[in-house]
């Protein structure tokens, strides 16, 4: 696995990835390599589609070379980039495809950051039931980054399912892992954490989960992870509502609600994700942040305008 810890960023952002997979062995292609690293600087410039053109380029080389590992690295990166671009779907079948392959070339073990890729599109697809047993897989990596995102995905499919006992579980890893000699904690990680510990009091503390939440808001919004950000500003809303602030979590909801719809995302699909559903003045907060999320000074003028 070559730059996995900053290629989970993607994951969970997802938005800043470079290249992983099965790690691909023997003399150099640089026809190959071109592909993968033109795919790389267009997911850094964002620019998407382009990269998964390179990706799948990347991936027919792969495939002439009969190069387990390499299809391996390539098919990883053409499922993020489907992640990214919001199509959870693609990249399943992609995962699907790309184990298919390794498997017919004798790689057919354990791939644990497939399994993170996996668990992360069936969460998006709301499939949590099935998401649990790759993200369970993953979490026992051995490579920190990966079992540290594991953990935040296996304590979300925890949460969504009302399993507290699995959502305890997750934050008890992630705060085992910080402990470990010499391993820094990195503001993600500190965000992860955050998080799930503020969806366990979220009951409890409300005021302190919203704090939380708040918190890691902040952080993910300084690695430039705006899912993941505006998913804790809803978990925030929720908490403010359940500890009696109102305004508060109306507020925390529009924000979230405005951030989703200029990513390019139904502000539902992210919002959906909150642990639990408040009233605010006898209207769900999320919703009514969706209704109406206040006006966009950045908008296209309206025909005729």
């Amino acid at each position: 696995m070559k730059g996995m810890a900053a290629r989970l960023a993607v994951l969970l952002m997802v938005s800043a990835l470079a290249g992983c997979g099965g790690g691909r062995t023997g003399p150099q292609d640089d026809m190959l390599d071109q592909a993968m690293e033109t795919g790389r600087q267009a997911v850094a410039l964002d620019r998407l589609e382009l990269a998964e053109i390179q990706y799948r380029l990347a991936g027919r080389r792969a495939m002439a070379r009969d190069d387990a590992g390499a299809i391996g690295d390539a098919g990883y990166d053409l499922a993020v980039v489907q992640l990214d671009q919001g199509r959870a779907a693609d990249a399943l079948r992609t995962l699907s495809a790309t184990r298919g392959a390794m498997a017919v070339r004798g790689w057919g073990g354990p791939d644990a950051a497939l399994d993170l890729v996996q668990a992360t599109a069936l969460l998006r697809l709301k499939r949590d039931d099935e998401a649990a047993a790759p993200a369970g897989r993953a979490m026992g990596s051995a490579d920190p980054a990966i079992a540290e995102h594991a953990a935040l995905l296996s304590g979300l499919i925890a949460d969504a399912r009302g399993d507290r006992a699995g959502l305890s579980a997750a934050l008890e890893h992630l705060a085992r892992e910080h402990t470990a000699p010499r391993r820094p904690v990195t503001p993600k990680w500190q965000a992860d954490e955050d998080e799930l510990r503020a969806r366990l009091l979220l009951a409890s503390d409300p005021l302190r989960a919203r704090d939380l939440a708040r918190a890691a808001a902040d952080r993910r919004r300084q690695i430039v992870d705006y899912r993941g950000m505006a998913r804790a500003l809803v978990l925030a809303s929720h908490a403010a509502a359940r500890g009696g602030d109102g305004q508060g979590a109306s507020s925390l909801a529009m924000q979230a609600a405005q951030s989703t719809a200029a990513q390019g995302e139904k502000p539902r699909n992210v919002i959906a994700q909150g642990a639990v559903s408040v009233t605010v003045e006898g209207v769900p907060a999320e919703d009514a942040a969706i209704a109406a999320h206040g006006p966009d000074p950045f908008a296209e003028p309206s025909p005729g305008r």
